[in-house]
């Protein structure tokens, strides 16, 4: 079946390749697929007759079940077959020699951090199985209270300690294996712990003695020392300390915000009021006046007329003014205004007056016409973008209306059918 498919392609490649059609680099890549799966497909077959498989090496003893799929023929009849294949099993001689070597190594680990069978003052460490081992581990003790089958010390241990049995299981199931080792450990209280577990005691046979009382009295003292109870709460301080940060990073995103909104508005300002001020300078320059003179009247008329909703591409003229004033090059002042500005078109503008005033003022009359035309040029495509922007606005509460409109115009109707 794989063949036919691979013949196919083939024969699909070779007549658009005849056909001289366009697309021919397709056709080239389907054609080399088709013959190489074509001669992959032959030599597995031929190797295929060439020897049947007679065995298949099983995985070693720790390994893991494998799962293999043949080909099976059976006079001329081929199916697909697939089998499981399981790690090579263990004789049980070898298992009884594991199972010592791996009892010999547990008793070095099972009695826990700097302890031994015959003092165990913290929990044990009982496995359920060990790597390297194909055993599955089942402890037992004889004393649960005491000492359960996942090594916990119980709240039960008396002061002078108690002997436990456990019993230890090693079960490997597919060879129906079992060794069992049984040992004695004494356990004793957990360090530190005695007292409180006593205490603790105490104050349950109080609670149970006087469950008829209208109050339940905790004891000042036991055991000769001095007891002092408070209720427990809830620390609600890592709860106060996040709610304030989240606040202080909101706050933080806000005020940035915020700024963000100021410096589009006051670039939106200076890109409104920027052509008007161009075409002042450029009437000044043709009437004669001088970059600085120009630019300075400028300034003084704003600064006359100041009203209190401020314009800011003429406070920046004005701060312009005062570092010449101050003793600043007067083209350093123009950069320095174009920087604060950050606009394309006022660091243009200030380019040109520090070009002109570096070069003389040949030919600024000329270049201050071409800029004023570019400036009511992009006047005219902001005015444009604006006008998109609010019809796109208006697009969703249209749609809204339209729906609105609809069900008004559909609910009559429907009710009149019924």
């Amino acid at each position: 079946m794989e063949a036919l498919f691979y013949i196919a392609g083939f024969v699909c490649s070779v007549v658009c390749l005849l056909k001289k059609k366009r697309r021919w680099k397709p056709a080239l890549f389907l054609l080399a697929g088709s013959l190489a799966a074509l001669g992959m497909w032959a030599a597995g077959k031929m190797q295929q007759k060439e020897g049947s498989l007679k065995e298949i090496r099983r995985a070693e003893k720790t390994g893991a079940e494998t799962r293999v799929e043949l080909e099976a023929e059976a006079e001329g009849e081929i199916r697909s077959i697939q089998i499981s294949i399981a790690p090579q099993a263990y004789e049980r001689n070898e298992l009884q020699r594991l199972s010592e070597t791996l009892w010999e190594s547990l008793k070095e680990t099972i009695a826990g951090e700097k302890g031994t069978f015959d003092c165990v003052r913290e929990d044990m460490s009982l496995p359920e199985s060990v790597e390297g081992y194909p055993f599955r581990l089942k402890w037992t003790t004889n004393e649960p209270g005491l000492l359960s089958s996942e090594g916990k010390i119980g709240p039960d241990v008396p002061e002078e300690g108690a002997a436990v049995e456990i019993t230890l299981q090693m079960l490997q199931e597919e060879c129906q294996f079992t060794a069992e080792h049984s040992f004695y450990v004494n356990v004793f209280p957990k360090s530190g712990e005695a007292f409180w577990n006593r205490l603790e005691a105490h104050l349950k046979e109080i609670e149970e003695d006087t469950r008829v009382a209208g109050r339940y009295m905790l004891p000042e003292r036991f055991e000769g020392k001095s007891l002092r109870f408070f209720q427990k709460k809830a620390q609600q301080s890592g709860r106060i300390f996040l709610l304030f940060l989240f606040g202080a990073v909101l706050a933080a995103a806000g005020e940035k915000r915020e700024s963000e909104k100021q410096d589009n508005i006051r670039r939106a300002k200076i890109e409104q009021e920027y052509p008007e001020m161009i075409s002042r300078m450029t009437m000044l320059i043709g009437a004669g006046m001088t970059i600085s003179g120009a630019f300075k009247r400028i300034a003084g008329e704003y600064g006359r007329q100041r009203q209190e909703k401020s314009m800011p591409l003429y406070e920046e003229l004005m701060i312009a003014c005062r570092e010449m004033e101050a003793g600043i090059a007067e083209m350093r002042a123009y950069q320095n205004m174009g920087k604060r500005c950050g606009l394309p078109c006022v660091i243009r503008f200030t380019a040109l007056l520090s070009q002109f005033a570096k070069s003389g003022a040949s030919g600024l009359k000329r270049a201050l016409h071409e800029e004023t035309e570019q400036a009511l040029k992009e006047r005219r495509e902001r005015a444009r973008r604006k006008g998109e922007e609010a019809g796109t606005k208006l697009l969703f509460p249209m749609i809204l209306m339209l729906v609105l409109v609809m069900v008004i115009i559909m609910i009559p109707a429907f009710t009149s059918f019924g």
